[in-house]
């Protein structure tokens, strides 16, 4: 059965569930709202998404919105134990969710900031200051990780680091630049196969 995946263009947050289907290479098809022209208000988009926001995800009478539970629930689905750590390695699995929630509960709400809160001149300052504070604390969880083996989990590449390398370009000027761990994780990611095809970056 062909996955609907609903969105506005490649780059936005539809775009790690792209790549974590053709990572999977998983059946799917992209169907691009314009909200210029009120397709996300439709009655009929509205009815799987009462919110009128991408992405939502069909995948046959399941309807999954918010893009970190829908990566959660496809890998968990099509790629079990490869993409997602099983459950019986509850400490691989409770790091691979951690690292999860960690990439839109603390990293992306802060980056944002950066296209929300920068009406003024004087508020993008003070936007950029907090961010700029806030990637330093991120770099002191990430870095020490990412040092210690190519992908954030011990396990290798996981959905962990769709999540994560989708995500951390936002704040490259002070999460990338001058970190070289960082960076290159990054260019890993960047160059895998499947994030090229999704037009991820």
């Amino acid at each position: 059965m062909t996955i609907k995946l609903y969105a506005m263009a490649f780059q936005d947050r539809s775009d790690r569930v792209r790549w974590l289907l053709e990572e999977m290479e998983t059946p799917y098809e992209n169907h691009f709202l314009k909200k210029d022209k009120g397709e996300m208000d439709a009655p009929e988009y509205r009815q799987i998404n009462p919110m009128g926001r991408v992405p939502t995800i069909v995948d046959g009478d399941i309807v999954m919105k918010e893009s970190a539970a829908i990566c959660m629930y496809l890998a968990d689905k099509y790629s079990y134990g490869c993409l997602a750590p099983k459950m019986e390695d509850a400490k691989l699995r409770a790091e691979y969710t951690k690292w999860m929630f960690f990439s839109v509960g603390s990293l992306e709400c802060v980056i944002a900031r950066m296209f929300t809160h920068t009406s003024t001149p004087e508020e993008t300052k003070v936007t950029h200051e907090y961010v700029k504070k806030q990637c330093e604390i991120m770099s002191l969880a990430l870095t020490p990780a990412l040092s210690r083996h190519d992908y954030i989990l011990s396990s290798g590449f996981s959905t962990a680091d769709i999540m994560l390398g989708s995500i951390i370009p936002g704040a490259h000027e002070y999460l990338v630049k001058n970190n070289p761990v960082i960076e290159a994780y990054m260019n890993r990611l960047m160059n895998r196969k499947a994030a090229i095809k999704a037009q991820v970056f």
